[in-house]
């Protein structure tokens, strides 16, 4: 995709709605190690379960982290969290510069502009 291609609202908040969907994974799996591990020690067998969880969260965390490094950018369509081959979970892409909330701000404009539209002779201040 070009870094100048349009694309419809829906499009956009699609696109954005999976990447957000996979950055909340990622940090509830991390939120949730501390409360796991203390699960697993809780355990009557605590060394074997510690292991067993350990692994399980794990690998849980490399496939949380390689579905977000791969997410695209709905836009441009790069890896919304890749700078070249790093990883970095920021709130922009960074070949486009989009923001991932920028659907729900275009969807607030819109709805903004219809406000002020309907019915109303007064001018758009700039």
């Amino acid at each position: 995709m070009d870094s100048h291609t349009e694309i419809t609202l829906d499009e956009m908040h699609a696109g954005l709605r999976i990447v957000r969907m996979r950055r909340w994974f990622l940090w509830l799996l991390i939120l949730a190690y501390v409360p796991l591990m203390m699960f697993a020690l809780a355990a009557n067998d605590a060394k074997r379960m510690v292991v067993i969880a350990f692994v399980g969260w794990l690998l849980l965390l490399i496939v949380a982290v390689a579905m977000m490094a791969l997410a695209r950018c709905p836009r441009c369509g790069h890896c919304f969290h890749m700078s070249g081959y790093l990883f970095r979970p920021v709130r922009r892409c960074f070949e486009c510069d989009l923001h991932l909330t920028a659907d729900k701000r275009a969807k607030k404009d819109q709805a903004v502009k219809s406000q002020h539209g309907s019915g109303s002779d007064r001018e758009e201040v700039k």
